[in-house]
């Protein structure tokens, strides 16, 4: 709450107050409502998951699932929570639910499965033009429907290019306006909001906080509101004790590795830093913990992610459904322009169990284990399922890519995988100059 007090809402005007005293104001100005309906004709049948050029469903998936878990890629809840969904294919009949995503052009948000199942989008993204023919245009070919925010009223716009310009708003400058807009939106209809918008450095740490203005008033004014949000893996996590078991075994497997030995003693064991913690003792048993913090990611994007963690604890904690689950690494742009990642995620699965994932896979996954949740009563995002300490709100259905069964902590393991990487690269040519020179030396000393 503190935040509401020390951030400064700043409105379009240029007027500046804090964000509590923004959000109890009272606002003249309105937005209109624009409503496009898909004109698609093919429903997705059911929960499908796009996966390395393939499209898995039904027994295909289940056993693709099987091997994630297997493996230990994904914990055992999120397998179960994915499986969950194939086998109640109702679950995925999303003609009567109503998503809001705040950021709903985001890389990791689970738009395009949600337009596929024929759900009831509510967008909330930038009000730049490309950005709503994009948007508009995805719902168009599909068989779901989008509702979006709108300068002046959907009937007075007579192109597509006239639409686009008057679509979207700001969340940082407009935040009490799209609050009160989706208060009075669909009466009686129960809201899924979803928290997606991404940002660089500090302006993450803002975004968050205009997305907790929205999701506090909806979660706590609005019956029926459910929230839902993506955790990263990069972060310190409770974790299930199998989860912990595997991560020490797997540290003693790989210390004993030649290529780890060898990092571990040029960097006097900076890098290759065991991943689990100590357990820590509390109320219901021992907690065991896995660190996953990215010092690289910097204190902005960490903030971030605490305060979501915060609202989620919050919320659920006055009877809200909340779905808060941890994504994989995901090879989305925002991430693979920054080289040293890039390089890094190529040579990370080197490292037992991690897989990195593509942007249409990880939406996939998130969207079958977000519906698991609204649906099944026994989900941890339920406040009705007791659970001994309320950050393991976070310790199921995790699909965290290996973070968490790993033997190091994320951070100490880049530098290993991009020398990883570069000599995968450079594999095929040292061994062709090794070749030449086997070849020059043999005819140097006359063997041919």
């Amino acid at each position: 709450d503190k935040a509401y007090d020390i951030f400064e809402f700043v409105a379009p005007d240029g007027s500046a107050v804090s964000v509590r005293e923004a959000m109890a104001a009272k606002n003249s100005e309105k937005f209109c409502t624009g409503f496009i309906k898909g004109e698609g004709t093919e429903k997705a049948d059911g929960m499908e998951i796009p996966y390395k050029g393939k499209t898995l469903k039904g027994e295909a998936l289940k056993e693709q699932v099987k091997k994630w878990v297997d493996y230990g890629t994904i914990e055992p809840s999120a397998g179960d929570a994915i499986i969950n969904c194939v086998d109640n294919p109702g679950w995925c009949d999303l003609s009567d639910r109503y998503f809001v995503l705040l950021g709903a052009g985001s890389a990791m948000g689970p738009l395009l499965v949600l337009l596929s199942l024929g759900a009831n989008v509510i967008a909330v993204d930038l009000d730049r033009p490309n950005i709503w023919k994009r948007l508009i245009g995805l719902t168009r070919k599909s068989t779901g429907t989008m509702t979006f925010p709108l300068k002046q009223e959907q009937s007075t716009l007579k192109t597509d290019d006239e639409l686009f310009a008057s679509a979207g708003c700001n969340l940082f400058t407009h935040t009490p306006m799209i609050r009160d807009w989706l208060m009075d939106l669909y009466p009686g209809k129960s809201f899924t909001v979803g928290s997606y918008a991404y940002l660089n450095g500090a302006l993450h740490v803002q975004v968050s906080l205009a997305m907790d203005a929205i999701v506090k008033d909806l979660s706590e004014k609005r019956p029926g509101t459910s929230l839902a949000y993506l955790c990263t893996p990069t972060d310190l996590h409770l974790v299930p004790k199998e989860g912990w078991d595997a991560s020490i075994q797997n540290f003693k497997e790989y210390n004993k590795k030649p290529l780890c030995i060898l990092m571990k003693l040029l960097s006097q064991g900076k890098l290759l830093k065991k991943n689990a913690r100590n357990p820590v003792k509390g109320e219901g048993g021992d907690f065991y913990m896995i660190n996953g913090v990215s010092v690289a990611q910097g204190p902005n994007y960490i903030l971030a992610k605490r305060m979501q963690h915060w609202r989620a604890v919050v919320a659920r904690s006055k009877g809200c459904i909340v779905s808060s689950n941890i994504a994989p690494a995901t090879s989305t742009v925002s991430v693979t322009q920054n080289r040293t990642f890039a390089w890094a995620y190529e040579g990370m699965p080197y490292f037992k169990p991690y897989e990195i994932f593509a942007p249409e896979t990880s939406n996939a996954v998130m969207s079958a284990i977000l519906f698991s949740d609204l649906n099944d009563p026994k989900s941890s995002g339920n406040p009705k399922t007791h659970l001994n300490n309320p950050n393991q709100l976070f310790s199921y259905g995790s699909f965290n890519g290996g973070n968490w069964r790993c033997a190091y902590e994320v951070d100490s393991i880049g530098e290993t995988s991009v020398l990883i990487y570069f000599s995968r690269i450079a594999g095929p040519y040292l061994a062709v100059g090794g070749a030449a020179a086997v070849a020059i030396g043999a005819k140097v000393l006359g063997y041919v």
